[in-house]
């Protein structure tokens, strides 16, 4: 699948430990580069974001934001001593059995006394709440890989629309190539006809030069070769993946070609289609930078 570099996912959670709120952001750079920016209550586990992304993500400029609200150390919700409670009913009871004691056990009066609830240890509680950044993070990164899936596609239709394009006017250029032979042939006709009307014909000068204008006018093998650039293009775009750099090398060598084609050909309707072509790669090159 063709993704794009350019991403974005948020996400917020909440716990008994506070709500985090997790905010990615990716635009295109030639390498990876991550940047985390947390709260220092959380900072250790900023290797383990930086993993979890690299397992995933091999191109762009990421920015992940943390942040943390509500989270208090002595805000931790109490934790029943089921123990110490069990304790305290057992006594109870014997005290009820006693002769002349009456009463009821108070529920209220329970709660009250000592150690019947207690409150998770600060490194608990810190536990807690890394633990609630890690799964926002994996739902803000969810949504960060959705959003890059869907602009990959968007741009891999664009670009196999532009390369189709290309192949359509190629072959409005191959139709040419008899016509362009003909100017050639005539051209070249011309010439010999001039050297022949000199008293010294020179035959090697004449051999290199019937030799030059065949070679300098022959496009078959720039248009064979740009054919096979443009399959590479739409096989590499249907197999999907890390596609940037191949396109990027691909657009060189498509470039390449349509210049040999223009210096090479006095044919002015060659000449405007291979402007219309470079036209083309330049809006393709434009799309490809922003593919992982």
């Amino acid at each position: 699948m063709i993704t794009s570099m350019t991403g974005f996912g948020r996400s917020c959670v909440e716990g008994d430990v506070g709500q985090v709120s997790i905010e990615i952001r990716s635009v295109n750079a030639r390498f990876l580069d991550i940047q985390i920016r947390c709260p220092q209550s959380v900072q250790s586990i900023e290797q383990i974001i930086r993993q979890r992304f690299q397992t995933v993500v091999n191109r762009g400029k990421i920015s992940v934001h943390v942040s943390i609200d509500s989270f208090d150390q002595d805000s931790a919700m109490p934790i029943l001593n089921e123990k110490i409670v069990g304790r305290y009913l057992k006594e109870a009871k014997r005290l009820m059995e006693m002769d002349g004691i009456i009463g009821d056990i108070d529920l209220g009066l329970i709660m009250q006394l000592p150690d019947v609830f207690t409150k998770d240890s600060t490194e608990t509680q810190y536990q807690h709440l890394q633990d609630l950044v890690l799964e926002g993070f994996e739902k803000a990164k969810n949504e960060f890989l959705r959003m890059r899936e869907t602009e990959g596609s968007l741009l891999a239709n664009d670009i196999k629309m532009r390369i189709e394009n290309i192949v359509s006017i190629l072959a409005d250029v191959s139709d040419e190539v008899p016509v362009v032979r003909k100017q050639v042939n005539d051209r070249l006709r011309r010439r010999i006809e001039d050297l022949l009307e000199s008293e010294d014909i020179d035959e090697s000068r004449l051999a290199m030069e019937v030799t030059l204008i065949a070679e300098r006018s022959d496009i078959t093998e720039e248009l064979v070769r740009f054919d096979s650039h443009n399959k590479q293009f739409i096989e590499t775009l249907t197999a999907g993946g890390e596609v940037g750099r191949r396109f990027n090398f691909l657009l060189q060598e498509m470039n390449r070609e349509a210049n040999t084609v223009s210096s090479k050909v006095a044919n002015t309707n060659i000449v405007h289609k291979m402007l219309e072509i470079k036209e083309e790669l330049e809006r393709v090159r434009e799309q490809v930078q922003n593919l992982a």
